[in-house]
């Protein structure tokens, strides 16, 4: 196996724990922001909109959680790879 493969499949592996580590804290900050909107809405006299845009940074908050668990099943494979090619290069 050629050290370009290896290389490669670091390269690949790293670069999804970079974008896990990403839409983790995007997934954080939209959960709170969502949490604290929520609460505002329901405070006396708070404007509708804060419920609606707690909503949506809700959901947004979903579609990163589900973005991320893409990513980790993805990353489990290029481990995966990662460790095959370093048992043929033995490494």
């Amino acid at each position: 196996m050629t050290s370009d493969a290896l290389a490669d499949a670091e390269a690949t592996e790293r670069g999804l724990r970079e974008q896990i580590a990403a839409l983790v804290h995007a997934r954080a900050r939209a959960a709170g922001e969502a949490h604290r909107l929520g609460e505002r809405a329901g405070l006396p006299g708070a404007h509708a909109e804060l419920g609606e845009l707690a909503g949506r940074y809700a959901q947004q908050a979903g579609v990163l959680a589900a973005e991320i668990e893409s990513l980790r099943t993805s990353l489990r494979a290029a481990e995966a790879e990662l460790e095959r090619l370093r048992a043929v290069d033995g490494v």
